[in-house]
């Protein structure tokens, strides 16, 4: 029922926020096909944000710059020593100087539509993250029925249930289970202040430090320091993305089940902000807390 009942927040026509206030960073490796990643970078800039900043690898600046020359004079390249995600996350954070800060992965395409409806949310004080719809980006794009790729099949169809799952969620309580890194976007005061680098940077799981999970980090800051997050639910506010489209995508399934499992265990027995007691006809219950 969440899910048919939720509406998207309204564009207003004197938006506190506009695109010139949002700052997108790209981690990326530039190990893929670099015509899809073009395409990428360019879909961002038709949404026209303040800036773009790429972060790669020292191994890889070079060809970023490269590839910057081309598109344009908006894209801002940095590197790190070695491929970690969350370094080059932090790395790019230090050279913004919006309001919002969105992150998004190298492989998405957005539409011209989504910066307008993914700023919206952002006219409640207290929204500190807001996610987007995703659907899977075909290599065959619509694809005919000679096409049919069961490994496509099955990652278009988690990316639809993962849609109705977000939303009905935020519907009901104003929860999600998480805000997915392939496209999202936060307050800068929130992902930029010296206690969120250091945790994000220094989380750890059974003394193993994490370069992944960096999203469910991110939803977890969120709920903990009560801040409202929001899944934009609309088809102009929709990202393409790859998925592996070969037996492959069974590994992704597995690193997701590994990441999510360590992620729920943290929200609900270390971190445990997700629950408080509440008093009822005499007797404790426990219940989600209200967000």
């Amino acid at each position: 029922m969440g899910y048919w009942r939720i509406r998207p927040k309204p564009i207003l026509d004197n938006p506190k926020f506009t695109s010139h206030d949002a700052t997108v960073i790209v981690p990326s490796l530039l190990d893929g096909d670099e015509q899809a990643f073009k395409d990428t970078i360019r879909s961002i800039l038709k949404n026209d944000p303040y800036e773009v900043i790429l972060i790669t690898t020292d191994a890889k600046f070079h060809d970023a710059n490269r590839i910057a020359d081309q598109l344009s004079k908006k894209i801002t390249v940095e590197s790190v020593s070695q491929a970690n995600k969350r370094r080059q996350m932090i790395k790019g954070l230090a050279l913004v100087s919006t309001a919002i800060t969105i992150f998004a992965d190298d492989d998405v395409l957005w539409p011209s539509t989504l910066m307008p409806w993914m700023l919206a949310p952002f006219e409640d004080s207290r929204m500190g993250g807001v996610g987007t719809n995703q659907r899977l980006r075909y290599k065959n794009d619509p694809p005919g029925c000679l096409d049919f790729n069961f490994w496509e099949f099955l990652g278009a169809a988690y990316l639809i249930r993962r849609n109705w799952d977000c939303a009905a969620c935020t519907w009901w309580d104003g929860g999600l289970p998480c805000l997915s890194g392939r496209t999202v976007a936060y307050r800068t005061e929130i992902v930029s202040s010296e206690e969120f680098k250091h945790e994000f940077e220094h989380e750890t799981w059974r003394t193993f430090q994490l370069n992944a999970d960096d999203d469910n980090f991110l939803t977890r800051w969120m709920v903990n320091h009560g801040w409202n997050t929001w899944i934009q639910f609309h088809r102009d506010c929709e990202v393409l993305t790859t998925l592996e489209d070969n037996p492959k995508y069974m590994k992704q399934c597995f690193r997701w089940a590994r990441s999510n499992w360590r992620s729920n265990l943290k929200s609900l027995f270390k971190e445990r902000t997700v629950w408080r007691y509440v008093y009822s006809d005499s007797y404790y219950v426990f219940s989600p807390i209200d967000r």
